[in-house]
């Protein structure tokens, strides 16, 4: 399996600046878990996020065909190390590390409305939101560059990052989002 990030694809941002991240299994936090700050860096932020499983064995995806692939959608949460180094942005180090991509709980895609939005709250407060509606290129678009460099398989997460909305954690805090306006992720930050 395979967790495969997108950034750049949000707030009409130019295809050049669409970039692809793979990230290790090991970086997914499920709901429900807690999210342990790590000593490494001095900050971390969250980046609202919209993740999309795979349900099929795929390689150069037509976008025409690429409703074909995925069936799930879920509320997703990138964590990024922020450090004193500008230099030190989009490091794997950084964003690819253990629990770095909290993960919700998956809905059918057939329930979600036709533009997709996750909210993110930290202690019931609304903190960042996220849309397909904001997307430059829609998931099926995704797929097609994805699969273009990367075999799709079954349980393969492509996950749309919104790195230009992004807070602060720290611990003690309660994370939680819902995608379609339905609960998907609940995490507390330790």
């Amino acid at each position: 399996m395979k967790v495969i990030g997108i950034t750049g694809n949000c707030n009409d941002q130019a295809e050049s600046h669409v970039a692809i991240r793979l990230m290790a299994d090991s970086s997914i936090l499920l709901s429900n878990k807690p999210f342990f700050v790590p000593d490494f860096a001095p900050r971390f932020v969250m980046h609202p996020a919209i993740a999309l499983r795979v349900n099929r064995l795929g390689k150069n995806v037509a976008s025409r065909f690429a409703h074909r692939y995925y069936d799930s959608v879920a509320a997703c949460v990138a964590v990024e190390a922020r450090g004193d180094n500008v230099d030190d942005r989009g490091d794997a180090r950084f964003t690819a590390f253990d629990g770095a991509v909290m993960l919700g709980d998956y809905m059918p895609w057939s329930d979600m409305p036709e533009s997709i939005e996750t909210a993110v709250a930290i202690n019931d407060a609304i903190v960042a939101t996220t849309s397909t509606a904001g997307m430059s290129h829609d998931f099926d678009h995704m797929i097609e560059l994805v699969s273009t460099y990367f075999t799709l398989k079954m349980g393969d997460i492509i996950v749309n990052i919104d790195n230009s909305k992004s807070h602060v954690l720290t611990i003690g805090q309660n994370l939680t989002a819902t995608i379609g306006g339905k609960p998907s992720l609940k995490i507390r930050i330790k």
